[in-house]
């Protein structure tokens, strides 16, 4: 059979506060989009025969199989499983590509063993992999807060047509969270001051999700955005941005932690024009996805 394992954007990502332990603290909305990898999946007796259209992923490290992993060991299910992933959604982007496919994974075995799991309980099990991974295991926009792994869907009827341009450079997720704190973004100074500002209860995400819920796309627009932006200033991040403002975006943000960046479109036709011309205009070494927000969620818990 063969499973979607979607990537994402942050639609808003907000640090709210550093725990003791140095993890950092965030409100964000997170959003599915029909940019995805696909997973074959077919039983076995028994262990795991795992195969990647890219042979540098084919480790014990990659996340489809630590999901594999930690479900056989947490849920103790006989049987195993053979895995092939076709890889399409770019790495050190901010897309959460290996989180898709982690999430993807903890599904399959919820479906291919009958573990009668809710999409709740498959997000606790996600949050041991990483942060995205529990957003991932829905199929629709969500809330997260903490490190980002307490989330809660979001229902909506409203998707956005999207346009990704991926500079040939990766950032570093730690890098960048170290970046902010050298610029005093990434504390709780940063979030007394965004309290301060905005009040508690009118920080962009709040503002997003009721949106979101409304569907109301120009207050959604309104709101996006990403604290990274502020630290993610490599020529190539800047370009990426102005690349897309300049196709006719209407805004243009970083994809979580980078390096990809997001641009907004008013409708499809004028996006689809848009990643047309930006392929033509920018150099093969850089990659250029059409995908919209998606929202195919089923309330189960």
């Amino acid at each position: 059979m063969i499973y979607k394992a979607r990537a994402k954007v942050n639609l808003t990502l907000e640090v709210t506060g550093r725990r003791d332990d140095g993890w950092h603290m965030l409100d964000t909305v997170f959003a599915p989009l029909s940019l995805e990898d696909r997973i074959f999946a077919e039983r076995l007796p028994s262990g795991l025969a795992f195969s990647c259209s890219d042979k540098a992923l084919e480790t014990e490290s990659n996340l489809a199989v630590r999901a594999f992993r930690l479900m056989q060991a947490r849920f103790g299910f006989a049987g195993g499983l053979s895995l092939h992933l076709e890889k399409k959604v770019p790495s050190q982007a901010g897309l959460g590509g290996g989180s898709g496919d982690a999430a993807c994974v903890l599904k399959i075995c919820n479906e291919l063993f009958g573990l009668g799991l809710t999409k709740a309980q498959l997000a606790e099990t996600g949050a041991k992999l990483g942060a995205d991974v529990p957003a991932l295991v829905y199929d629709g926009p969500t809330r997260g807060r903490g490190t980002g792994t307490e989330v809660a869907p979001i229902p909506t009827a409203l998707s956005l047509p999207l346009l990704i341009v991926k500079p040939p450079v990766g950032l570093s997720t730690p890098a960048m969270y170290r970046k902010l704190d050298e610029m005093g973004l990434g504390g709780n100074a940063a979030a007394e001051h965004a309290a301060q500002e905005n009040g508690p209860a009118q920080s962009r995400s709040s503002l997003a999700e009721a949106a979101l819920r409304a569907g109301d796309a120009a207050a959604l627009k309104a709101q996006l955005w990403n604290v990274f932006d502020a630290a993610a200033d490599g020529e190539e991040i800047t370009l990426c941005r102005q690349a897309l403002l300049r196709a006719g975006a209407e805004k243009a943000v970083l994809c979580g932690s980078g390096s990809a960046s997001f641009g907004v479109f008013p409708d499809a036709a004028g996006r689809d024009e848009a990643a047309e011309k930006l392929r033509r205009k920018l150099p093969d070494s850089w990659q250029v996805f059409v995908a919209d927000t998606v929202n195919e969620e089923e309330n189960d818990g």
